[in-house]
């Protein structure tokens, strides 16, 4: 789409993070920035690069193909994705649901939902994400939600202890937690 110039090389600038220094690529995305300093990141960028160059695609439309750009678009990519997981029944429990599908290992991809990732993170969330058939996403209440209050979702196993879920937030998604359940060290 950016290539066409249907959608413009910063479409995803509005995902998180807005910046991407290189302190919060390590922070953020050991895994790219890591992949960022070896040589098969960018064989790879090379490879896609050439191959555009090799068709009718002009240098003008694929300017924006930097490696910055491309090392952006990728850690973007990689902390707004989201696990798949089919729902399968009516489920009374989300989290229980939710950690059966992880443990079995029942992920159909990642996908990235503009709407759906700017829902922010809380260890005790009012809301979960659904996944039905099509691999539409929806949102299902987990308690009432009063009337102004921000929807929550977890984004990692709620189960963990205190410890463990500020470590993952760090180093997988670059925030320290200070949702109400982590300020009591629950």
């Amino acid at each position: 789409m950016v290539i066409s110039g249907v959608a413009s090389a910063d479409s995803l600038d509005i995902l998180q993070p807005a910046l991407l220094s290189p302190e919060m690529m390590v922070q953020v995305c050991d895994f790219y920035f890591m992949l960022a300093v070896t040589s098969q990141m960018q064989e790879e960028f090379v490879l896609l690069r050439g191959a555009l160059e090799d068709t009718d695609i002009t240098d003008e439309q694929i300017a924006f193909l930097t490696m910055q750009w491309y090392t952006g678009v990728l850690a973007r990519i990689r902390i707004n994705a989201f696990r798949v997981e089919l729902a399968t029944g009516l489920y009374t429990d989300l989290f229980a649901s939710a950690a059966a599908s992880v443990e079995a290992e029942a992920a159909v991809g990642n996908a990235v939902y503009m709407l759906p990732s700017f829902y922010n993170h809380d260890c005790d969330p009012n809301a979960h994400i659904l996944w039905i058939e099509n691999v539409d996403a929806r949102l299902k209440a987990l308690r009432d939600i009063e009337a102004g209050e921000e929807l929550r979702i977890c984004y990692i196993d709620a189960s963990m202890g205190r410890d463990a879920r500020q470590a993952i937030l760090s180093k997988g998604f670059g925030f320290q937690c200070r949702c109400h359940r982590c300020l009591s060290n629950e």
